[in-house]
């Protein structure tokens, strides 16, 4: 059964509509990790409250302060060690906003989340998740 011309036009709107605010880039794989309040100051906003949906980007990401404020979309793929072997919750998927830069010597991951982003994808007792990620570009 063929859907109605209207219904296939509103989809199509839709879509359209939604791609004028975002584009997504190719993914890439890596390791989310996650650190606790506060969260303030940040390497890229100072004292400045950037929510909680946010994220430190390593030094592949950090590009000189370049990621800051960009956007990625995180999904948890699975476990990297045995005492959670299945940590990712649901469809696993958040976007993140980078407001700080991941130490080297401190860094375990490619992205490490605030605690209440790692959370909304994973279970918090894994402590470490490989993820697949990609730039979400923001149009206006």
């Amino acid at each position: 059964m063929a859907l109605p011309a209207t219904n296939v036009l509103r989809i199509v709107t839709c879509l359209w509509f939604t791609s004028m605010f975002f584009t997504a880039t190719a993914q890439s794989n890596g390791i989310g990790t996650f650190y606790t309040p506060p969260y303030q100051p940040s390497a890229c906003y100072g004292f400045e409250d950037q929510g909680m949906m946010i994220g430190a980007a390593s030094k592949a990401l950090w590009n000189d302060g370049g990621a800051c404020g960009q956007y990625y979309q995180v999904k948890c793929v699975g476990a990297r060690n045995q005492g959670v072997p299945m940590p990712c919750y649901g469809s696993g998927t958040v976007v993140v906003k980078i407001v700080d830069r991941c130490l080297p010597n401190l860094c375990r991951g490619t992205i490490d989340f605030s605690q209440e982003a790692f959370a909304s994808i994973a279970d918090p007792n894994a402590g470490d998740i490989n993820i697949q990620y990609q730039q979400y570009v923001t149009l206006f």
